[in-house]
């Protein structure tokens, strides 16, 4: 039975854990707890792009149509954009040059010796040590390349030569010629096509330079290229010309992290999806979702356009893969759980560990996991299912990159680049920080001993998404025990702790760091842990827990059933000493780190962190016991049980617990504990 006027509240206790970072002396620092991440949902490959690079990667594209999609991109790359001159020999093992030669592709190689001398005079052109050879403007620099381009009849090559065309006719600043080119040359050329909208953005800078802003716009429009628009709203105007425009959306993406500029987009947005012109309607649905959950939390209205967004097309798939993951987020703060097993399949497919974007992936599953879904169910009270997918989540990538857990770890390279999950948390010359830093252990901690009891009873279920998640989330008994035991130990439910402690293999205590460093070893009931007398201590084993538990557990019963006034009173300062000490000098036995702790929530990989307020339910840190709470109750105690005794043996008994050996002499001479006092140091006389 325990003292009603002595325990704290269970509903304070069961916070302890985040006394940890609040308690100025340290025997140990913390672990550093995985950052929360929070990637970008509203981006996709173009996020940030200009035109230019995604011309040029569409260009890519069309050479391998026109060649052979067998070749590497990047060979293509390396003759068109890196070489000043078509050289194969520079580049043996260029998969371009090869199949050029092989082919014999002579109207192909004539093509690019054309471009390439064009693109020789251009850069003659801008060089500080480029003269003229008169002092007038004419063409005559870039006269036989136009006359090379004019004079091509073929028909494979017929868009490319136009593009060269009128490239080489802005160069030599012939702005009327080079409009009138294109206007003959492109006539018959869809505005689709990728060499009449680059060739678009010469003649919008011919008109530019002619002194025509709006017939300039109007071509930089159709060619997409946004950000040459001179306009007080380029959004707006190229929204109306262009709204299916790469160029456009890519800022639209790069916006997201501006709420004031990505909001004022808005009614821009409304406007495109009220009007017919555009192709690719899931893209505004997928902003308009954004900007509604995202700066208003308005997930109703969010999943209103996320649902018209899914059913309508989108310029790419890697957009519509985060609209998807996107509505995720949205049925995550809406508690819709229906495709929830689905999506995590779904989203698991894009982390493939040979994707350049797995890793970023993986971070939005988690701030999905972290941030919607857990405080939607921890509102609902449903902490296994919380437990499970904050575990999954935890513990999805561990397999694939152990080293992560610990990347300052020098002892990593003991155990070898092939070490197991298992091995790396049974070593005992690497610190197991894979289970006891991450988010799904700090909200076991912040649970009651009760609560995780029904925890480890309810995920014992056998559904679908329960066997998913149990995958990865570990649900193993001895580590579900041990954290049911430590949080009992905090509560004062020494029999519950006993009978949960009593279940964990020492061999499984014995890769508890807290173990490992020694932090078990001192008596928690002297008041100087580790002193020089051995007085009623208990064996330091891994099993300290258990035995701690089990001797305040005898404690509580002597309190109320010993057969003296004395026998109560020694067992309440014993008790009381126990307490004191099991959260302060010997922390490790209610606690798993205690110390300097810079963040709970270390941003790693460039994540961000979020601000604690942001769950109030999940990680209290108000309403903790702190060091003058404890110590006040211990002062009470004391004194309360010094009242209770009767005797100088007991009187004396009890000076000794408090370590106040002068006391024992002065005061209780004739006793037994004085004669042990005085004959175990030479020099008790010293203290007089």
């Amino acid at each position: 039975m325990k003292s009603t006027n002595y325990t704290l509240p269970v509903g304070v206790i069961s916070c302890i854990v985040a006394m940890f970072t609040a308690l100025p002396s340290a025997e140990a620092c913390g672990p550093n707890f995985p950052g929360i991440p929070k990637p970008k949902f509203f981006t996709s490959k173009i996020d940030g792009n200009s035109v230019s690079l995604l011309e040029r990667s569409e260009n890519l594209q069309l050479w391998q149509q026109l060649t052979s999609t067998e070749i590497p991109a990047s060979d293509i790359a390396q003759v068109l954009y890196e070489q000043d001159d078509y050289d194969p020999e520079s580049a043996p093992g260029n998969l371009f040059y090869v199949y050029l030669r092989n082919t014999k592709d002579r109207e192909i190689e004539e093509f690019l010796l054309t471009a390439k001398s064009l693109e020789r005079e251009r850069k003659a052109r801008v060089s500080p040590w480029y003269y003229p050879a008169s002092r007038y403007s004419t063409t005559d620099d870039f006269f036989d390349i136009i006359g090379r381009c004019k004079a091509y009849r073929g028909s494979r090559l017929k868009d490319r030569y136009a593009l060269q065309l009128v490239r080489a006719l802005f160069a030599a600043h012939d702005y009327a010629g080079c409009v009138d080119s294109y206007n003959e040359c492109f006539r018959g050329f869809p505005d689709s096509n990728l060499m009449k909208r680059m060739a678009m953005r010469y003649v919008a800078g011919c008109w530019s330079r002619m002194g025509d802003t709006d017939k300039a716009n109007n071509y930089f429009a159709q060619a997409g290229d946004f950000y040459s628009i001179v306009h007080s709203d380029a959004v707006a105007y190229m929204a109306v010309y262009n709204p299916d425009c790469p160029e456009l959306m890519a800022h639209i993406q790069h916006c997201s992290a501006d709420s004031a500029s990505f909001c004022a987009i808005r009614e821009v947005a409304q406007r495109v999806l009220r009007g017919s012109k555009v192709r690719y309607r899931g893209d505004w649905e997928f902003y308009l979702a954004y900007e509604a959950g995202e700066f208003h939390s308005d997930y109703a209205a969010a999943s209103r356009h996320i649902a018209r967004a899914m059913q309508s097309r989108f310029s790419s798939t890697d957009f519509r893969d985060h609209a998807r993951a996107y509505r995720m987020k949205i049925d995550a703060a809406l508690g819709r759980s229906a495709s929830l097993l689905s999506d995590l399949r779904w989203m698991e497919g894009k982390m493939n560990m040979l994707s350049d974007d797995a890793l970023e992936w993986n971070r939005m599953l988690r701030n999905i996991i972290y941030v919607n879904w857990i405080p939607s169910l921890w509102q609902k009270m449903d902490y296994a299912t919380a437990i499970l997918l904050c575990g999954y989540a935890d513990n999805l990538f561990a397999g694939k990159q152990l080293h992560a857990f610990n990347p300052f770890d020098y002892t990593w390279s003991l155990l070898g680049p092939s070490v197991t999950l298992e091995e790396m948390r049974n070593s005992r010359i690497c610190e197991n920080t894979i289970d006891y830093c991450n988010v799904s252990f700090r909200l076991m901690n912040s649970l009651t001993s009760s609560q995780l009891m029904a925890v480890k009873h309810a995920i014992a279920a056998d559904s679908p998404l329960y066997r998913h998640l149990k995958r990865h989330a570990r649900t193993d008994a001895p580590y579900l025990d041990e954290i049911i035991g430590t949080l009992a130990l905090r509560e004062e439910r020494y029999s519950r702790a006993a009978d949960y402690l009593a279940r964990v293999p020492q061999e499984y205590l014995s890769t508890l760091n807290i173990y490992k460093a020694g932090h078990l070893q001192a008596n928690p009931f002297c008041v100087s842990p580790g002193c020089w007398h051995d007085f009623d201590s208990i064996a330091p084993s891994p099993r300290a827990k258990y035995h701690f538990a089990c001797r305040m557990q005898h404690y509580q019963r002597l309190m109320c059933y010993g057969t003296t006034p004395d026998e109560r009173g020694i067992a309440r300062l014993k008790y009381a000493i126990g307490r004191r000490n099991s959260f302060e000098a010997c922390w490790a036995l209610t606690q798993y780190w205690r110390g300097c702790v810079p963040s709970l929530f270390m941003p790693l990989y460039g994540e961000v962190d979020i601000l604690f307020s942001s769950f109030p339910k999940l990680y209290d840190y108000d309403t903790t016991v702190d060091a003058e709470a404890t110590q006040a109750v211990f002062d009470r105690e004391v004194k309360a049980a010094l009242a209770m005794l009767t005797t100088d043996t007991a009187r004396a008994e009890a000076e000794y617990l408090l370590s106040h050996l002068k006391t024992i002499v002065i005061r209780y001479p004739a006793t037994p504990t004085a004669r042990a006092v005085k004959q175990s140091c030479d020099r008790w006389h010293h203290w007089l």
